[in-house]
């Protein structure tokens, strides 16, 4: 038997089911992601598909949710009249094609993390699985983190560092995890690996930063 035709009453009720469902709801998923993400991501890969939201459609949906309160962000709490104009126009165009950049970047980062980790025997897909979930989980601490600098725009520069600090804690926690180690040796790959796409995050921004301004897009 059919489940019938699709209206806003069951479309409302399959939006809640995806949000609460005990076994893939997104809810479940970031309590998860939160204290034990390498392992969540490994489950995955492992096979257990059924019991996660998808990594993918995980990253996509934070993305667009963080795209939109950065956008917020800019408008309410950023105040341009104290930075220097080459500096203002990097971040509007930074900030107008965030979601590019970190989309631009997963498959960079998860090249990274296989390369770095290409001896314990994972492939690039599930590495993509892992990179998929790490984005997506760290579009919410952006959020988070956009919420704080506006209630407390003073201290910008020191919660950047503390927050930035703990997703790196976090980040270090889950590919190890992931990879079921403890060694110091892996610690100090992952602490490249985080320095290494801050550098090609940051190359890429400039660079098509100046490709647009020269082509005045």
């Amino acid at each position: 038997m059919g489940l019938g035709r699709l209206n806003f009453k069951q479309l409302l009720k399959d939006l809640w089911v995806s949000l609460t469902n005990t076994d893939q709801g997104i809810l479940r998923l970031i309590k998860h992601l939160t204290y034990r993400p390498g392992k969540v991501a490994r489950e995955y890969v492992s096979g257990r598909r059924k019991s996660y939201f998808n990594p993918f459609n995980y990253l996509l949906l934070t993305v667009a949710i963080a795209l939109y309160f950065i956008l917020q962000f800019e408008t309410v709490a950023l105040d341009y009249s104290k930075i220097e104009p080459d500096n203002k126009e990097l971040l509007q165009f930074a900030f107008k094609y965030f979601n590019i950049f970190i989309l631009l970047m997963w498959p960079i980062h998860g090249s990274l993390i296989w390369l770095f980790f290409r001896r314990r025997q994972t492939n690039y897909v599930e590495n993509l699985a892992l990179t998929a979930y790490l984005s997506g989980q760290t579009m919410l601490y952006y959020i988070l983190a956009l919420a704080l600098f506006t209630i407390f725009p003073s201290l910008l520069g020191p919660l950047g560092t503390i927050i930035g600090l703990l997703i790196s804690i976090w980040y270090t926690i889950a590919i190890l995890q992931f990879y079921q180690t403890k060694s110091f040796w892996s610690i100090l790959k992952i602490v490249f690996i985080i320095t290494l796409t801050n550098i090609i995050s940051q190359g890429i921004i400039y660079s098509t930063f100046h490709i647009y301004r020269t082509l005045d897009i």
